[in-house]
Order: structure tokens, then C-alpha cells, then sequence
């Protein structure tokens, strides 16, 4: 079958555009990317490229800010897989939808990070003309089921295999002028992502440092200075990934909303343990060995899970749990769902 891919590309950053191209890697698939991605001012960050990654093998021809861009045949294509994860793309994508013979969209997320009703409409546009949805969580398939009679395909987000070279954990945390015990929260510095709530806890956790890492994004504030708390306020190239994972003992997810985490799964690639909320995908992939769950919108529960885990748990036993998750959510295996939905659609 001729394959092709559209959707965000190295050498544009964040996990979206490294599960692009990680997917067309394993499924051989052409990729079309975009020329331009965002306008300026709907991009909260201070640029979308990381001039540490390489370039990927795809055309760079779409652009959100002209039009004429979007109206490409892709019939020569047996199918064609939308990566979608913002509204933004919707009505580009829906005409170039008409020009397609199969349709699958790679869901990221089916609901918005910043919900509106009209981002709905919109996404509801895209999911509709879709023969297929593949997604990464439970609770995500329920969601597609509601707003779309397409088929849905539930499946993992593989592991984030990010950063490179792995280095030592006291080689990363040299690097970093870090000691002791050290959790991480790490990645775009968003609402739903929940860091009041862990620096909330933080002020129980008296014997451990917090490094938070990452760009902060729609204008949140500065967080104010605190105790055991280390920030670094800024966008994290792939060049440097692998050292604040290595120097951390654990992973901080406190999320508000979330489809699938890329943060965890990236944790799992460095063999660390994960503690999160119990929302969206985020059950499906930590099981209480690889890491613990707690309640929403808790900083006590944050905050005795994380002394939990400094205190009690045995936590070489954890990392090698962390590590054989990464082992199980493969690309390989990722590919094979999508391989079997494009093979049953061509039977």
C-alpha cells in the first residue's frame, strides 16, 4: 500500500512531531508536513522548530496562512493518516479530507487542552469524514464514540524514546549542581498541567528538591520562589532531555486533563518511575509499580505519595518497572495496529 503521513515533523518540537516521525519511520509512509504550523500569535511559545533535532525526510509545503496550500490531491495514496492534536488544522484538513480515498486520524487528543465550544464544532468536523480513529486511551475511545460514528481503535502512545545518549545519574546531576533526592516536572508549563498543584504539595515535602523545566506558556506568571523548588523557565531542547531525566528520581505528573502523557512515557525511556493523577489516559499506563496514582486536584495526596516515595518504596525495584514499560509500549507494536487497520481496509 502507498501510505502517507500529515501532521508535524522533525525538525518542528514536542512530542507530536516526534510521534510522526517516528510513525512514518515504521511504517515507510511519505510524510507532508507543514511550511508553516502556527501563526505567531496562536504559538504561545517562543518558537516552534528545536535547532538541535534533525531535518525529516517529508515535504515542508503546507501553510496555515495561505490557503492555496491546502487543496492537495492525495488520491494517489491508498490512505492517508491526519495526525490531529489542535483545532487549528481542522478546516485544512477537512478539505484536504475530500481529496483522500481512506482517511485515519492519529488522535493525540479528541477534546481540547483549553476546551470552547467551537473548537468542538470544529474537531467534530475533522472526526466525522474519518473511516477511522486510532487513539491512546480508554477513556479517549469513549469521548470519539460520543462525537463520531467512525471506527475507533484503542491503543497505547508508545514510549518517548527522546534526548539521546543517556547519561549516568551523577553525571546528570553534576551537570545540573544537583543532590539528594530530586523529582522533576518537566515540559510546556500549561493550565491543565497542574504545577500549582505540585508546588502547592512541595511546601509538605521538606526533604527532597523539585526541578521544574519548561516553557511557560499563555502568559502564566513566574511562580514565586520557594523552598526546595529549582526553575527553569524555558524551552528544553532534545539536546539537553537526556540530562534532566537521568539527574531525577521521579517524574511529576499532577494533570488536570490528559489523553496520554508524552512526560511519562518519556520517563519510562529513562527508567523513572512516574507520579500522577488519576485522569484520562494516564491509568491505563502506570499500574502502582511503575509509579503511583493520586486524585486530582489533591496536593495532600500529591504530597504523601511523593514522601511515600522517597521514604518507603523500594525504588531500584520501581526504575526497573519504569524501564520494562518502556519495553512494552514499542513502536514496533504501535505500528502493527496501524499496519492491521490499513490491511482490513484493503480486504
Amino acid at each position: 500500500m502507498k501510505i502517507a503521513i500529515v501532521g508535524p515533523v522533525y525538525p518542528y518540537r514536542a512530542g507530536v512531531a516526534y510521534c510522526t516521525t517516528r510513525l512514518a519511520q515504521e511504517l515507510g509512509a511519505d510524510v507532508i508536513s507543514f511550511k508553516r504550523q502556527y501563526p505567531k500569535r496562536f504559538y504561545p511559545g517562543g518558537d516552534d522548530i528545536d535547532p538541535t533535532l534533525p531535518r525529516a525526510d517529508a515535504e515542508f509545503v503546507l501553510d496555515i496562512l495561505n490557503p492555496l496550500t491546502w487543496f492537495r490531491s492525495l488520491r494517489q495514496y491508498d490512505a492517508v493518516i491526519f495526525v490531529w492534536w489542535i483545532w487549528v488544522w481542522a478546516i485544512p484538513y477537512r478539505l484536504m479530507m475530500t481529496r483522500s480515498r481512506r482517511v485515519i486520524l492519529q488522535c493525540h487528543n479528541i477534546g481540547e487542552k483549553e476546551p470552547a465550544w467551537w473548537k468542538r464544532v470544529l474537531a467534530n468536523m475533522v472526526f466525522r469524514r474519518a473511516d477511522a480513529l486510532v487513539v491512546h486511551a480508554r477513556s479517549e475511545a469513549e469521548e470519539a464514540s460520543r462525537r463520531t460514528r467512525a471506527e475507533s481503535v484503542s491503543t497505547f502512545l508508545p514510549v518517548h524514546e527522546l534526548g539521546g545518549e543517556i547519561p549516568s545519574r551523577d553525571e546528570a546531576r553534576r551537570k545540573l549542581g544537583l543532590t539528594g533526592n530530586v523529582a522533576l516536572f518537566f515540559g510546556h508549563i500549561r493550565p491543565f498541567k497542574g504545577l500549582d498543584i505540585a508546588l502547592e504539595a512541595w511546601k509538605q515535602v521538606p526533604n527532597a528538591t523539585l526541578v521544574v523545566a519548561g516553557e511557560s506558556w499563555w502568559g502564566t506568571a513566574a511562580p514565586a520562589v520557594q523552598p526546595n523548588v529549582r526553575f527553569d523557565l524555558r524551552f528544553i531542547p532534545d539536546s539537553e532531555i537526556a540530562t534532566y531525566f537521568a539527574a531525577t528520581d521521579v517524574v511529576l505528573a499532577p494533570y488536570r486533563s490528559e489523553a496520554q502523557s508524552g512526560v511519562a512515557l518519556t520517563a519510562f525511556h529513562f527508567a523513572r518511575p512516574v507520579i500522577a493523577t488519576a485522569v484520562g489516559g494516564l491509568p491505563d499506563i502506570i499500574d502502582g509499580q511503575n509509579g503511583i496514582l493520586v486524585p486530582p486536584e489533591n496536593p495532600d495526596a500529591l504530597a504523601k505519595a511523593v514522601e511515600e516515595f522517597f521514604t518507603r518504596r523500594d525504588r531500584a525495584e520501581m526504575e526497573r518497572a519504569a524501564a520494562e514499560s518502556a519495553r512494552r509500549y514499542s513502536w514496533q507494536e504501535y505500528g502493527s495496529v496501524f499496519k492491521s487497520l490499513l490491511l482490513s481496509s484493503r480486504a
